[in-house]
Parts: C-alpha cells; sequence; structure tokens
C-alpha cells in the first residue's frame, strides 16, 4: 500500500467501517442472530492484520483514535433516552432505581471476587469493573480506578455480545417475562448490544434497556471507587 495511505487516518475508519457492514450483511442474509455484526467485524479486522500482513496495528489504530474521540459525543447522547422516556422514568421510578442500583453492586462485587479467585492481578481486576458499561464511560471509568481502558473495552464488546446472544434464551429459561424487567436486566447487564436484541420484542424493552444503560454508566462511576475500597 502507498505510504500516504498507510500514514491516513482514513486507512482504520475505512477498514472498521466495511468490515462493519460485512458484518451485517452475513448476519441479514444468512440469519444469523447468534452472529452479531460487531463480533463478524472484530473478527475480520484481527484476521486482516493478523494475516494479510498490508499494515501494521499501529497504522490501522490512526484512524482508530478518531472513533475513540467520538466515545465522547456519544457519552453525552446517553441523555436522550433519559429525555425521551422521562414518563416512563417517572412512573416506574422505584423499580428502575433499585435494578439499576441492585445490578450495579452485583455486577462490581461479583467480578472483583472472581477475579481475586481465578488468580487475576489487581489492575486486571479494575479493568472488569465496569465491563457492563456502555464503552463510552467505561473506559473513562476504568482509567480513573486504575485499570487499563484498552483491556475494559473489550470486556464490554464481549458482554455485550454475550448479552445479545443469550440474554433473552437465560431469562426465558428461568422464567422472566415482564418487558420492564427484560429491558432492565439486558440494558444493566450487557448496555447496548444487550438492549438492541430487544429491538424484535418491542419498544418498552428497548425504552427500558436505553435508561438502564444511562443509569447504570451514572451508578458505576459513582458505586466503583466506594465498592473497591470496601472490598479492598
Amino acid at each position: 500500500m502507498p505510504d500516504i495511505l498507510l500514514n491516513s487516518p482514513l486507512l482504520g475508519l475505512t477498514i472498521t467501517i466495511v468490515a462493519y457492514r460485512i458484518g451485517e450483511y452475513i448476519s441479514e442474509r444468512f440469519n444469523l442472530t447468534l452472529l452479531p455484526p460487531l463480533l463478524t467485524s472484530c473478527i475480520l479486522i484481527i484476521l486482516t492484520l493478523s494475516y494479510t500482513g498490508l499494515f501494521t496495528y499501529e497504522q490501522y489504530q490512526i484512524g482508530g483514535t478518531i472513533i475513540n474521540f467520538l466515545l465522547g459525543p456519544a457519552t453525552v447522547a446517553l441523555a436522550l433516552p433519559l429525555v425521551h422516556n422521562w414518563s416512563i422514568l417517572k412512573k416506574h421510578y422505584a423499580i428502575l432505581l433499585g435494578g439499576v442500583f441492585v445490578g450495579t453492586c452485583s455486577g462490581i462485587i461479583s467480578v472483583i471476587l472472581f477475579a481475586k479467585l481465578f488468580g487475576a492481578s489487581h489492575q486486571i481486576a479494575l479493568s472488569l469493573v465496569p465491563k457492563s458499561v456502555t464503552t463510552a464511560i467505561a473506559m473513562g471509568i476504568s482509567a480513573n480506578i486504575g485499570g487499563i481502558p484498552a483491556l475494559t473495552a473489550a470486556c464490554v464488546i464481549c458482554t455485550g455480545i454475550f448479552g445479545a446472544m443469550f440474554g433473552h434464551k437465560i431469562l426465558a429459561f428461568i422464567g422472566v417475562k415482564n418487558d420492564i424487567a427484560i429491558g432492565l436486566a439486558l440494558g444493566a447487564s450487557s448496555h447496548g448490544l444487550g438492549t438492541s436484541s430487544c429491538i424484535p420484542y418491542g419498544t418498552l424493552q428497548v425504552a427500558i434497556g436505553s435508561l438502564a444503560i444511562a443509569l447504570v454508566g451514572i451508578a458505576t462511576a459513582i458505586m466503583a471507587p466506594l465498592l473497591i475500597t470496601i472490598l479492598n
């Protein structure tokens, strides 16, 4: 490839967009609900970097920094679900706030205990704490509490993919049928990807999931330092 292209932000941006579009096509064309476009695009980018030799990760990441920059506006945009669904929040505020509090605390405590149980270092454990928060907020939380933001981003993606693939199946298996409970569970545990899997099931699940994404992000930013101090 020409050096001017290898050292241009357009390289990383183009590859990311093309890989995601291919992932969307594969998922839609073959109706692969267990293979979200994000997972497919990650696999395609990894294979391209590993086996083609056309460019390095550092060259790809020049464009990746632009995508990281866009996480800032994405964080601010999380205020929109709160505004658009304010009536729902007021009507079910006790359930939503209670569920967010319990989900946030249990998620932080469990991931730290399991990390220590399996011998992970303290920094790795801290990197896992915001795994259920949307990437835009999770990386900031990770940096503030002493984690590794890049590792946190990878864990967030894996958590979201797992929730999107198996969330509804697990909830159905244990007998959860209420749309508010389902939307809250998926939004609180697997952020945007989990909430996106609610689209075929109705707008209420999506609305509740969207609210949970914003509320869990706020709650984790507040509760994580406190709970980490107590557990230590």
